[in-house]
């Protein structure tokens, strides 16, 4: 009975112990991550020093125009929104101590809308909507390094061969005649608008 105690809390303080050690190499970064210094977006890992989960926020946008003199007998008003996020797992191998070798993948989806409409001023002339909605899921490859300026700051550059599958969906009315149309495109490659900077801060 005492060999069975003893036993039983020697499990204990291993179990308390390997938990203690699991929680303190879990890391968590969060940066921005930008391709030719023009196109900006966020990003969260959390895992190891060797695994870690990777969300990317790509982009929201969206906005409101109103043209009032489109042409003589039209003013046209148009609404978009559009937005994009990549869902992914990471694994990093040390080349020395300040350089990680990283590869791993991502699931991505992006999706836009549009409304477009064409009203007749004087009511004699034909007026129109247009509505557009596109989806794009995919997913592409990672490979790249990390630099570690500093204990916290984190430089990373990667090269993310990629294949998506695009498909739109588009609505058209004129007067009281309406018609909908359906596209679809495949697309895969890898270009220098593939390349992937991050600035991350670890904590």
């Amino acid at each position: 009975m005492k060999k069975t105690i003893i036993l039983l809390i020697a499990i204990s303080i291993s179990t308390f112990a390997i938990g203690q050690e699991e929680k303190t190499e879990q890391i968590k970064e969060v940066g921005l991550t930008f391709r030719n210094l023009d196109n900006f977006g966020f990003s969260y890992k959390v895992g190891t020093e060797q695994s870690l989960w990777r969300f990317n926020l790509l982009s929201i946008s969206g906005g409101i125009d109103n043209d009032d003199e489109y042409d003589s007998d039209h003013e046209r008003d148009s609404k978009r929104f559009g937005f994009g996020f990549k869902v992914g797992k990471e694994y990093r191998k040390p080349i020395s101590n300040k350089m990680d070798f990283r590869y791993g993948a991502d699931l991505s989806f992006g999706y836009s809308y549009r409304k477009s409409n064409l009203d007749s001023k004087s009511g004699t002339s034909y007026e129109s909507e247009q509505k557009n909605n596109n989806y794009t899921p995919g997913m592409n490859m990672v490979l790249g390094v990390n630099y570690k300026i500093s204990e916290q700051f984190v430089f990373g550059a990667e090269i993310m061969p990629y294949l998506n599958y695009s498909f739109s969906k588009e609505k058209r009315k004129v007067d009281n005649a309406e018609t909908s149309t359906k596209s679809n495109n495949l697309s895969y490659g890898i270009s220098s608008s593939s390349v992937l900077l991050s600035l991350a801060y670890r904590f």
